[in-house]
């Protein structure tokens, strides 16, 4: 399925990722310690190495000196390796 993740910093310095499917209003949301620990999950999600290529670009821009307010990605993924990366539950986890 194909699902738009955004990437921005919370203001305390976390990882902030919410994924959406299509339009509508749903969508989940985790924050992470820190890049790492998504890039970690990424890694180990069973994704194409195209997939996780541009997560990690996606992911350096949202958490680069310029702070981008947020970058998007939309990828193939799914429901499991969404759920892997713990965007598959309710509307908020914090991870």
């Amino acid at each position: 399925m194909l699902y738009k993740l955004s990437f921005n910093k919370t203001q305390e310095g976390l990882l902030r990722v919410s994924a959406s499917v299509g339009r509508k209003a749903e969508r989940a949301i985790a924050i992470y310690e820190n890049d790492e620990v998504f890039l970690r999950l990424v890694h180990h999600a069973g994704l194409v190495q195209e997939v996780v290529e541009s997560l990690e670009k996606a992911v350096e821009i949202a958490v680069s000196p310029a702070r981008t307010p947020s970058c998007c990605e939309e990828i193939d993924i799914t429901d499991v390796q969404l759920t892997f990366l713990r965007l598959g539950e309710a509307r908020r986890l914090y991870a």
